[in-house]
């Protein structure tokens, strides 16, 4: 259960990492903060599932309440829209220091004197 959880947060959120704990980690804050709760849930009950005398104490429903919750929210997002978005972002960011340049040189020759 939690393999194919760990694959499917990878790819939706864009993170590398072999296990849960490791995919969870990296997401940060990708991953909202209640989200992140039950995924710590689905990881200490794979860590109690290792232990044959405390594998009885993991309540299956509440694990299965926080894979639902997870997955509704992984099917959501959109690891396109994300990239494009991040790609915009950048761009905007690069345009925005070429303009306050060009508005500096700009307001520099007037100053100098080099435009009347």
């Amino acid at each position: 259960m939690s393999e194919e959880m760990a694959e499917v947060m990878a790819r939706q959120l864009r993170v590398r990492g072999g296990r849960l704990s490791e995919v969870v980690a990296r997401a940060g804050r990708k991953l909202p903060r209640h989200l992140q709760l039950e995924a710590q849930a689905l990881i200490e009950a794979e860590t109690l599932a290792e232990h044959p005398k405390l594998s009885h104490r993991i309540d299956i429903k509440r694990l299965k309440k926080a894979e639902r919750k997870l997955l509704y929210f992984l099917n959501k997002q959109d690891p396109k829209a994300e990239r494009r978005a991040e790609i915009l972002d950048r761009l905007a960011g690069i345009v925005f220091i070429i303009f306050v340049i060009t508005l500096g040189a700009f307001f520099f020759a007037l100053w100098r004197g080099y435009i009347p």
